[in-house]
């Protein structure tokens, strides 16, 4: 007749807990890479937004002489004209209140830098014409990262 001590069952009990606990070891490290990875991506798209937001606006806009740099409020600011038939449009893009606005307006002296809608969270945006048709932006983000695009503007060349 076989005696039972039991030792098998503690073994089996013994690698069970040891099992378990690696698993959830190897699932608390994964979870904090992930919030790393995720933090990550949150904070470099939260970087390029508004500079896409605005290239993007600068680009569908660029018709003849429709794009040029300017000051709204005291800033620098990215003025877009946009014609519909008899009526003309002014497109403003500038930083207000650590804000990134838009103002979409028909005469722009009865509107302030306020009353543009928000479009992110932004410091600073810097407007340059380095050179006739080269329009060169600076976005500082609300972290203060700043990223700088240039964009040739198409408007200058005579293309039909």
């Amino acid at each position: 007749m076989k005696r039972r001590t039991g030792s098998g069952t503690i073994a089996a009990i013994i690698l069970t807990v040891i099992f378990g606990a690696a698993l959830l070891l190897s699932i608390a490290s994964g979870a904090i890479v992930y919030r790393h990875v995720a933090e990550r991506v949150e904070t470099s798209s939260r970087q390029r937004v508004g500079l896409s937001y605005i290239t993007a606006k600068v680009h569908s806009s660029d018709a003849y002489e429709s794009v040029y740099a300017g000051q709204f409020g005291g800033q620098d600011a990215v003025f877009m004209t946009l014609v519909d038939g008899e009526d003309v449009y002014e497109n403003i893009i500038y930083v207000y209140n650590r804000k990134l606005m838009e103002l979409l307006c028909e005469d722009l002296t009865e509107f302030t830098p306020g009353d543009g809608e928000v479009i992110s969270d932004a410091m600073a945006l810097e407007v340059d014409v380095p050179t006739p048709g080269l329009l060169r932006l600076t976005f500082t983000d609300e972290s203060g990262h700043a990223e700088t695009a240039d964009i040739y503007l198409r408007s200058g060349e005579d293309y039909g």
